[in-house]
């Protein structure tokens, strides 16, 4: 994905080992068209799950949303990812069904 810093952001968390930079998690938003709103999505490494790393990334991403001025964030996951909904509930993400895949939820903030 473009990064353009106001339409298109990432965060990423880096840790050094061996020498080496490893990514161990991600955010990003992308604008949609039309409005002012965006669609998010966050992935943290398994072994670095369940530690606060995906609310931190989530929660500076919803900040540049804000400061970019967008008025809404959404996601879509599996049903099954309580992980994400935990998360998203955590940051004040209303859940609710994809009303086209029983499979799926829809995410949404307002900003």
């Amino acid at each position: 994905m473009d990064i353009d810093y106001r339409q298109r952001m990432v965060y990423v968390a880096l840790i050094m080992s061996d020498n080496q930079l490893i990514e161990i998690g991600v955010s990003r938003y992308a604008a949609t068209e039309g409005d002012n709103c965006c669609e998010c999505a966050v992935v943290v490494a398994d072994q670095w799950q369940d530690r606060g790393l995906g609310k931190l990334l989530m929660q500076h991403l919803i900040n540049a949303a804000r400061l970019n001025g967008f008025y809404r964030m959404f996601a879509m996951d599996s049903v099954k990812n309580t992980g994400m909904l935990r998360l998203a509930r955590s940051l004040g993400f209303e859940c609710h069904p994809d009303p086209l895949d029983r499979g799926q939820v829809v995410y949404k903030l307002g900003l």
